[in-house]
């Protein structure tokens, strides 16, 4: 019993050793993950036609348009970028408030995949008169005059 005892021991510890190292390695390897298949959607819209974001009911009451609601419940939709496009110069301080109350919050509070992206050309000093509203924007991602910031950097 002696003299087969020391050579198993001499043996099976070897051979439990490695099996728990392949064990511990296999488990630490990273399983490959899938890729991301969620696209990015761009949604325009402009000063005068954002039917695309919300539509009016009455009473002056503003809904979520269907499109938002469609990309919003899209599994596939990773994130639903807001654009403006065109001449933002006439919005006044009081339209740059009230459109981002009745508009852009509203499509923002709906869905969790919006954001904003681009820039709005509003007739400048008239954001700086409204420095939460005008910070706000900045802070969902759109810019503000950012042709007039970059002619002053260029001087």
């Amino acid at each position: 019993m002696k003299k087969i005892s020391p050579y198993l021991l001499k043996k099976v510890i070897p051979i439990f050793g490695l099996t728990f190292s392949a064990l511990f390695i296999a488990g630490c390897n990273k399983e490959e993950q899938e890729p991301d298949l969620r696209k990015d959607v761009k949604v325009t819209f402009n000063n005068v036609r954002y039917l695309n974001l919300v539509y009016e009911g009455a009473y002056g009451t503003s809904f979520v348009s269907s499109l938002i609601k469609a990309y919003e419940a899209d599994s596939y939709v990773k994130n639903i970028y807001l654009v403006p496009t065109g001449d933002w110069s006439e919005y006044s301080s009081v339209d740059i408030s009230n459109f981002k109350k009745s508009v852009l919050e509203r499509v923002l509070d709906y869905s969790s995949k919006a954001k904003g992206c681009g820039d709005f050309n509003f007739m400048p000093g008239e954001a700086s008169k409204v420095p939460e509203d005008s910070l706000w924007y900045v802070s969902k991602g759109w810019t503000i005059n950012k042709r007039f910031t970059e002619q002053q950097n260029q001087h």
